[in-house]
């Protein structure tokens, strides 16, 4: 893989090529990759100048500072949350952080209007680290926190 900066004005001259078929579906863009919120000014910019008509997806685990959040917020289609567990013992085991940041922007971000089905939560059962039942334990919290729409998996973990 070649690694390239570019603007956003160049990012937007490169999928204007697919604008016809993002009009014909309703699709847009998703940021994804290491965390997309890191970049959270260049998203902010990038939605400024792309066509009103696309939907713009992040793919984040949640764990930045809320300025992130709060720019790109007015943008944002749809939110898919890894969450990897609710427990902070098995976060912190899998993840090496913590997981508070995580669940705190969670609950803010749910505190708005219409998130309810504007957000996905990722829980994956992660071999080694997690059980069925505390994936159902943290289905059961983020219920509470009115998270309507959940992507349950299993993680494969390649061997080596």
């Amino acid at each position: 893989m070649v690694w390239r900066d570019i603007t956003t004005s160049q990012l937007l001259d490169e999928l204007m090529l697919d604008n016809l078929y993002f009009l014909a579906t309703g699709g847009g863009v998703t940021f994804g990759g290491g965390e997309p919120l890191l970049h959270s000014e260049f998203i902010d910019e990038f939605c400024h100048i792309k066509p009103a008509e696309w939907n713009v997806n992040i793919e984040t685990s949640l764990n930045v500072s809320r300025s992130h959040l709060e720019r790109v917020l007015p943008h944002v289609s749809q939110f898919f949350i890894d969450i990897k567990d609710t427990n902070p013992t098995i976060y912190k085991q899998y993840t090496g952080r913590d997981n508070s940041l995580v669940l705190s922007n969670l609950r803010w971000l749910m505190s708005h209007d219409g998130m309810t089905q504007k957000v996905t939560v990722r829980l994956p059962h992660i071999p080694n680290h997690n059980t069925q039942e505390d994936v159902d334990r943290s289905r059961a919290l983020l219920q509470e926190l009115n998270v309507k729409q959940f992507d349950e998996f299993q993680y494969i973990i390649p061997k080596k």
